[in-house]
C-alpha cells in the first residue's frame, strides 16, 4: 500500500511541476505578445527597408 501511495505522490508532484511550468510559459508568451502588439509602430519602423513607403491604414493605395 505504501508503494502505491509513493507512486501517486510522484505522479502528483510531477503534475504540479508540469502545471507550474506550463502556466509560467503561457503567461510569458501572453505578456510578450501584448508588448509586441503595443509596440507595433517601432517594430514596423525597425523592419522596414530603407526607402520603403509607410503604409497608412485607410489609404487608397
Amino acid at each position: 500500500m505504501e508503494l502505491l501511495g509513493r507512486i501517486f505522490a510522484g505522479i502528483g508532484a510531477a503534475g504540479v511541476l508540469t502545471a507550474l511550468t506550463f502556466v509560467s510559459l503561457l503567461i510569458g508568451v501572453i505578456i510578450h505578445g501584448m508588448v509586441i502588439l503595443m509596440a507595433g509602430k517601432p517594430v514596423d519602423d525597425f523592419f522596414r527597408k530603407k526607402g520603403e513607403e509607410v503604409f497608412e491604414p485607410g489609404s487608397a493605395r
